[in-house]
This record gives structure tokens, sequence and C-alpha cells, in this order.
């Protein structure tokens, strides 16, 4: 039996796509207004904080390892 793998590369190649331009607009936000500017006009950037200068900015992420939580800003 032949197998198609070039199914199997489109795949992989059009989520790749689709990933790239569902987080490019995020990318150019933080380099043009830096995290915490980005942060406060996108809170949904905020959700993929999980450290921050050496706390854990998570909640969850906090509590899965027993530590303290703080807010990223």
């Amino acid at each position: 039996m032949i197998r198609s793998t070039w199914r199997k590369r489109s795949y992989a190649r059009t989520s790749t796509q689709a990933l790239s331009n569902a987080t490019a607009r995020y990318v150019e936000l933080l380099a043009d207004l830096g995290l915490e500017a980005a942060c406060r006009k996108q809170p949904a950037l905020l959700g993929g904080i999980n450290t921050r200068d050496g706390r854990v900015t998570y909640a969850a992420v906090a509590e899965a390892h027993g530590l303290k939580f703080e807010a990223p800003f």
C-alpha cells in the first residue's frame, strides 16, 4: 500500500500558516508597545504571562506548584 505523505505535509503547512496569522497581530502589538502597554490594550495577553521578574503571575501555575501568586503589573 502506498501512503500519501503530501496530505500530512499540507496539513502541517496550513496549520502553521493559520497559527502565524492568528498570532502575528499580538507579536506586533508587543513589539510596538511593550509588555505592559500591550496588556492594557489587549487584556487577553495577560493569560499568557506565567512568570515575570522571578514571580509567578498566573494563579493556576502558582497553585499547582505551591507558590505565591503575584499580579504581573
